[in-house]
């Protein structure tokens, strides 16, 4: 199904910023189906989907599979395409580095979802919000330094995998290419959500301009 929306990419305003943006989008669209076990999954989506813009370890990792882990990223940089977790314990430690580094800061729009028995097709505009001394690890580029905020903007499409008990048990991730520097946009610090600057992790950051 479609979402109701082509998206075009673009940044968003930060006044438009709604950390659970994409779980709201899930709930709504859950309430067209009324077959039990795609209802299931949807509502296993959501939860992940919550849990991880906010940067709520604990309520992620239950969302998660204790069985089995597959993810992959194709279209990307190659050492994040090496970082893709493919067992349970690899998976804990890469949302704990995710939501540490402080990269879990999410906005995204629904395009596209197509929802299986135990698996579902999503294609998303994401934003997210990434602190500038995390700029060249993550992308390569010779720009960003402690104090500084990016949002990056890019279409994404996943595939989504559920396990016997609804959990979510792998990520296959598509992107158009390699994100480009256009596709991040500086931001005014004192713009960028409250919660940015104050990691559930490692608590408040030290580089929160004064």
């Amino acid at each position: 199904m479609y979402a109701g929306k082509i998206l075009e990419e673009k940044h968003i305003d930060m006044k438009d910023w709604d950390a659970r943006a994409l779980y709201k989008q899930i709930k709504e669209i859950q309430k067209s189906y009324t077959d039990p076990q795609r209802i299931a999954v949807l509502e296993n989506l959501a939860e992940h989907a919550d849990a991880e813009c906010v940067g709520d370890y604990e309520r992620l990792i239950a969302s998660c599979s204790d069985k089995s882990q597959t993810y992959a990223v194709y279209g990307c940089l190659p050492h994040v395409k090496e970082m893709q977790p493919t067992t349970v314990e690899e998976m804990k430690d890469f949302y704990r580095l995710l939501i540490e580094s402080n990269v879990y800061c999410i906005h995204a729009e629904i395009e596209k979802l197509i929802v299986d028995d135990h698996q579902l097709f999503i294609e998303i505009m994401l934003h997210q919000l990434y602190p500038g001394d995390v700029i060249p690890l993550a992308f390569g580029f010779d720009f960003g330094e402690a104090g500084e905020v990016y949002q990056l903007t890019q279409r994404v499409a996943t595939v989504f995998l559920f396990d016997e008990d609804n959990k979510g048990c792998g990520e296959i991730s598509f992107t158009d290419g390699v994100s480009r520097p256009e596709q991040l946009r500086k931001e005014d610090p004192k713009a960028v959500p409250e919660y940015f600057w104050n990691n559930p992790l490692t608590g408040p950051r030290e580089d929160r301009p004064k």
